[in-house]
């Protein structure tokens, strides 16, 4: 079977033996829907809510909040509609701030926080960024949650003190620390501080992967929504599905939680599909996740759940971008036992970068069951995977034919595309 990778120009085509051959898997491409028509039925009829533009006055001092440049979500088109409402509620743009969620990712460009909400609506709001609030009195502790392994302060952003509605606008992806995106996770962990995020993270990291990818309730979800009870003026949200070529599938509006459950149910049917027999290789991309090697890591994640133990992982991924430096050097870390890794993050020398620590305890699980990960890579980062002891290749099938004489000629292998989106089990 010949498959191309269509969408990254620069990776050409990759040919595996059909005898070898377990399947070709991907999430679902749905027909192409009127765009609109979706996020007009949405706002006039939201889940568990009123409409926004009932549930907003005047007088309320809005803040709009939306995930960040390094996911692929068309937030523009949800966010003019959330403009349109607040301004039939009689919310004038002097009363509305945009604040964008990075969860400690790096600050978006102009160029891409147009692309989140449009250029004439970047010079028409004040917009802020989170990566961008590195000060101690940049942020907020809204209380205590009590967990069943201690107290967790709840601290994040001060401007969701600041304000008496917030509004959410994001995407639902699969995700191995929170299950899917989307819903609350836009402000838990999207917009807490470092310690915040990571015992989101630790909570799903904790658990074994396939208990969380892709698994709409799952602990770190029961988490989350304890942390929202801190922010009750989150009161309204908008998740996107989109498919595999990002062409949206739906839009849910309301509730926040009530829509995280809906969004997560399609986001469910549109990733998941079933892979017939564990695989001695599995041969996977990152699209649309292709920014830094952390974010190819959901690729990772999903080949985890149908590889044999001892099995070959490739990741076809361009990675855009270099981890940080302090990733970098961290990254050795990931040699330490998983349970270590996880110690160490609440309680030893991983604490203070608590989120990578996560990270790492999560990467070690992918690690413990395969015998080798190979990243095909080009970019930035394309120097990234030796330091977390993954091999690098430029060359898809040069990495693939190394992998099968390894692994021998009868070697099982399935290809997963657009694996940033995939969420594989075993039938």
């Amino acid at each position: 079977m010949l498959y191309y990778y269509t969408y990254y120009p620069k990776f050409r085509e990759l040919e595996i033996p059909d005898k070898n051959l377990i399947g070709m898997y991907s999430p679902l491409e749905a027909p192409h829907s009127d765009r609109e028509a979706l996020m007009r039925d949405a706002f006039e009829h939201p889940v568990n809510s009123p409409k926004l533009q009932d549930l907003a006055s005047p007088d309320d001092r809005v803040l709009i909040v939306l995930d960040d440049a390094l996911e692929p979500t068309p937030t523009v088109f949800p966010f003019y509609h959330v403009v349109h409402a607040l301004h039939e509620a009689g919310v004038s743009d002097a009363n509305i701030t945009v604040l964008i969620a990075n969860v400690r990712h790096r600050a978006g460009s102009n160029e891409e926080v147009d692309r989140k909400i449009g250029a004439e609506m970047r010079r028409r709001f004040s917009v802020y960024q989170s990566a961008l609030a590195l000060r101690e009195q940049d942020f907020h502790t809204f209380g205590t949650v009590h967990t069943s392994s201690g107290p967790v302060s709840v601290v994040a952003d001060a401007r969701l003190r600041d304000h008496s509605l917030i509004v959410g606008i994001g995407g639902t992806y699969p995700n191995r620390f929170k299950g899917f995106t989307g819903g609350g996770s836009l402000i838990f962990p999207g917009l807490g501080n470092e310690r915040t995020i990571a015992e989101v993270y630790l909570t799903g990291a904790s658990e074994p992967s396939s208990a969380i990818l892709g698994t709409i309730e799952n602990p770190a979800r029961t988490f989350i929504r304890d942390l929202l009870a801190f922010v009750p003026a989150f009161k309204f949200c908008v998740d996107l599905v989109v498919d595999r070529t990002l062409n949206i599938t739906a839009c849910v509006a309301g509730a926040p939680t009530s829509v995280y459950r809906v969004s997560a149910d399609v986001a469910a049917r549109m990733f998941s599909f079933t892979v017939t027999e564990p695989a001695d290789m599995v041969v996977i991309d990152s699209h649309p996740f292709d920014t830094n090697l952390f974010q190819a890591s959901h690729a990772l994640y999903a080949a985890n759940g149908i590889l044999k133990q001892g099995g070959e992982i490739i990741v076809v991924s361009p990675l855009l971008e270099a981890v940080s430096a302090v990733s970098g050097s961290l990254a050795a870390n990931i040699k330490h036992e998983r349970r270590d890794l996880l110690t160490s993050t609440e309680k030893g020398e991983l604490s203070h970068h608590a989120v990578m620590g996560a990270q790492l305890a999560a990467l070690r699980e992918v690690v413990d069951r395969a015998s080798r990960i190979t990243f095909v890579s080009h970019g930035m980062g394309m120097a990234d995977p030796a330091k977390f002891g993954f091999d690098q290749n430029n060359d898809a099938q040069n990495a693939f034919n190394a992998a099968l004489s390894r692994k021998g000629k009868d070697a099982r292998v399935a290809l997963v595309t657009h694996g940033g989106l995939a969420v594989p089990r075993l039938g």
